[in-house]
């Protein structure tokens, strides 16, 4: 059995040796060129995420925090809801829209999500 392990430890000592020169050829690509090889994909996916999905969710964000500032009476406007009305009062945080005649309702500004060409 000590013959077994000894051998065993002798064909080990020059098959890992020999592993690690098999592994890095002389004048291949250093470990650090290797990573950054690895990291183009990543960075790549990640790029593509953020110009499809994050950057126009941040535009469009912009544009309605814009639309709610922006916000004036006698402007046709669209709910969250799908409701639309015509603003006939605007608070700090509030808005007043006429829906008809008689109603007037009480709207949250971030509720409002766009204005309607009339």
């Amino acid at each position: 059995m000590n013959v077994q392990r000894s051998l065993g430890l002798a064909v080990l000592a020059i098959l890992v040796p020999a592993a690690a020169f098999a592994q890095a050829p002389a004048g291949g690509p250093s470990q650090a060129q290797a990573m950054i090889a690895n990291m183009v994909p990543i960075l790549g996916a990640i790029a593509i995420v953020y110009f499809l999905l994050i950057r126009p969710q941040q535009q469009k964000q912009a544009e309605v925090s814009k639309l709610q500032t922006g916000l004036a009476k006698g402007d046709r406007v669209l709910t969250q809801g799908g409701i639309f009305g015509t603003v006939v009062g605007v608070d700090e945080d509030k808005v007043v829209l006429r829906l008809d005649e008689n109603v007037k309702v009480e709207f949250s500004k971030s509720s409002i999500v766009g204005k309607v060409n009339k």
